[in-house]
């Protein structure tokens, strides 16, 4: 009986000894842009291409370079770091759709006054006044969004090379 409770203690042990030890994916986990830690709460964010910032679950924060974090082995580090860049991309697409919606409903506010004859009035007489080269290419998306003209009209229209038409420009932007 002795026996077998001693055999019965070493598998109980040997058993708390294996589930006590968590895998790499186990213990860190991706959320949104940054690795935590689920024993530590300690979250890793990639901020530099060299470094983690380490936001301790104290809330102090440190650096450290990207070979001394506990989790950078090969594969589970490149995946991270290609989840990341994966995420980085889709949020600059997003962006920039952003941007181009806020670009043409400022456009369209705009112009909203003009009916589409009036417009390329406007447009015409600008173009023949030599009016900045922005404020045409506006007037051109504009006169495109409302079906006034096709795109492939633009450039002979400006009088310029297709590849310098840019239908999301800003012209109440500052030019730097």
């Amino acid at each position: 009986m002795k026996k077998i409770w001693i055999v019965g203690m070493l598998i109980v042990s040997f058993l708390a000894a294996c589930t006590g030890e968590k895998t790499l994916e186990q213990r860190f986990v991706y959320e949104d842009d940054k690795i935590v830690d689920v024993e530590t709460g300690d979250e890793y964010i990639l901020e530099d291409v060299e470094e983690f910032t380490v936001v301790h679950s104290d809330g102090t924060v440190e650096k450290i370079p990207l070979d001394e974090a506990p989790f950078y082995t090969g594969a589970f580090s490149a995946e991270y770091l290609d989840e990341l860049d994966k995420n980085l991309e889709e949020r600059k697409l997003r962006l920039i759709e952003e941007k181009k919606m806020k670009i043409k409903e400022a456009r369209n506010a705009r112009y909203a006054e003009l009916s589409n004859d009036e417009l390329l009035a406007k447009f015409k007489e600008g173009h023949s006044d030599g009016l900045e080269l922005g404020i045409q290419m506006d007037m051109i998306a504009e006169l495109i969004d409302r079906g006034v003209i096709a795109e492939d009209e633009a450039p002979v229209m400006l009088e310029i090379e297709p590849e310098l038409i840019d239908f999301d420009i800003n012209p109440e932007a500052p030019i730097m």
